[in-house]
């Protein structure tokens, strides 16, 4: 018994021992050196706790997305700003156009023609979707025809291989051929499709305009009935 109790005693000093000086001494240890890191992080860039780490990032992204946003204002203003260049048109015949080019261009202007590709509504197209194979569009348009139905086979674009019926400036037409195509026994399809013109106009660059006389202005528009000056964009024509 007496040696028993001797042995439980040893175990006890022990693990005193242990838990005082080694445990206890680690532990303080590692907390003197985590706050002597985190007071010398601000100047010498040293560790840093978890918990101020997580802030600290969540800091940059903050100030990241301030200067995105101020980013985005700043372009803003920029294209509130672009330059406007003076136009002269449209143009029936691209040789006038090009008259007045070289009229201007002698005065000094930067100058050029441009296309400008205008919105005018809308047409409605009439037809059937694409066979599997040219051979199979062909049948299909002899078919038609022999029904006396107008048509023609589409050679190029997303409908190459269908069959168009026409396309009209209304709503109401195209809907009244696709009727009686269907009642014909075949599920035409209307497809709506921007109906746009080109028109053809001279551009002077910004600051040019300034410094050609109003005499050389009149006589230019006077050429051709319906020319008009206006100022516009230079990167890019805007709506009319």
């Amino acid at each position: 018994m007496r040696s028993i109790f001797f042995l439980v005693l040893a175990a006890n000093i022990f693990f005193f021992v242990r838990q005082y000086f080694f445990v206890n001494g680690v532990t303080k240890s590692d907390e003197q050196y985590v706050a002597q890191s985190s007071e010398n992080a601000g100047s010498s860039g040293g560790l840093l706790l978890l918990s101020e780490r997580s802030g600290e990032k969540v800091g940059t992204e903050k100030d990241f997305a301030q200067v995105s946003s101020l980013s985005n204002q700043a372009g803003g203003v920029q294209k509130e700003g672009a330059p406007l260049c003076t136009m002269i048109g449209p143009y029936e015949q691209l040789l006038h156009a090009e008259y007045a080019v070289e009229r201007l261009a002698a005065l000094g202007a930067d100058v050029h023609v441009v296309p400008v590709e205008i919105k005018e509504g809308e047409s409605f197209w009439v037809y059937l979707v694409p066979e599997v194979s040219e051979r199979e569009a062909l049948n299909r348009l002899h078919e038609l025809q022999r029904k006396n139905i107008e048509s023609h086979i589409i050679s190029k674009g997303d409908l190459t291989n269908g069959i168009s019926f026409g396309r009209f400036s209304q709503y109401e037409d195209a809907e009244a051929l696709s009727l009686k195509i269907k009642n014909n026994g075949y599920d035409a399809q209307i497809k709506i499709m921007p109906k746009t013109i080109q028109e053809t106009w001279v551009v002077v660059g910004e600051g040019f305009a300034e410094k050609i006389d109003d005499s050389v202005w009149e006589e230019l528009i006077r050429k051709q009935k319906g020319l008009e000056k206006r100022q516009n964009y230079c990167l890019g024509v805007a709506s009319h």
